[in-house]
């Protein structure tokens, strides 16, 4: 959420409370072995004050060196495990460096089985797929691999790696794909809805998902949509169960 710093816990807090489905999250893991919520390697990004550990690999942190940075309001860099406390939804979870894939494993299969079962596991690797399936096969909703360039050989890590979905850049997929992957049995994920022609392409493509990074605006991309709220009825009625004050 653009209101929030980026991956923290209020983020995630802002995303239920508009009524999101499911949430993209990135995982790393610190030196001392610790699941964090963080996209970038470094905190450059994001870090709202100066920090000695302002262009350090995460990898190189330890939990308590990456804990002080403040990502401003006194947001602190989340541990995955308070994530999960903290959320009811969805949850994509990107591995975002391989050295974390088994030891997401391990703490997903140590997690109630409502967490479990709520948590897609996706990554750009096809290593850190195979490192995470390898610790822990029977993931309940599977995992995703994202495919930014469909010229790649990447049919041949879908079928080696056994994944459930398959999630590629929206202005790069085509309906004869979507339905050559539907047929087979796979789940398609495009994104990112960014405005109103987003919506027209979702719809035509006839995904099963798609993302936005300003989800606010992209729920009301899709309640304005007479397409999708005819296709998808109860996408308004949901988003007036939201409303301040409806009943």
């Amino acid at each position: 959420m653009a209101d929030t710093p980026e991956n923290a816990l209020s983020s995630f807090a802002s995303a239920e409370r508009v009524g999101v489905d499911e949430i993209e999250l990135d995982v790393r893991v610190t030196r001392d072995g610790v699941l964090v919520v963080v996209h970038d390697r470094t905190v450059a990004r994001t870090a709202a004050t100066s920090t000695p550990h302002l262009h350090t690999p995460i990898e190189e942190l330890t939990f308590s060196e990456l804990r002080s940075v403040d990502l401003g309001f006194g947001e602190r860099i989340p541990t995955l495990d308070e994530v999960l406390d903290a959320t009811t939804v969805l949850l994509q979870v990107e591995i975002k460096a391989p050295a974390a894939a088994r030891g997401l494993a391990k703490l997903l299969r140590d997690r109630p089985e409502r967490d479990q079962a709520r948590c897609l596991v996706t990554s750009f690797e096809p290593l850190s797929l195979s490192d995470y399936t390898d610790e822990w096969p029977d993931t309940p909703r599977g995992t995703a691999l994202h495919v930014p360039d469909t010229d790649s050989n990447w049919r041949d890590d879908m079928r080696r790696l056994g994944v459930s979905t398959i999630l590629f850049p929206l202005a790069t997929l085509k309906r004869p794909l979507v339905d050559e992957l539907h047929d087979a049995g796979y789940l398609v994920g495009a994104s990112l809805i960014e405005g109103p022609g987003d919506v027209r392409r979702v719809l035509e493509l006839d995904v099963d998902t798609s993302a936005s990074n300003a989800p606010e605006y992209a729920r009301r991309l899709l309640k304005a949509s007479d397409a999708f709220t005819s296709r998808f009825p109860s996408f308004a009625q949901d988003d007036a169960a939201l409303t301040p004050g409806a009943s």
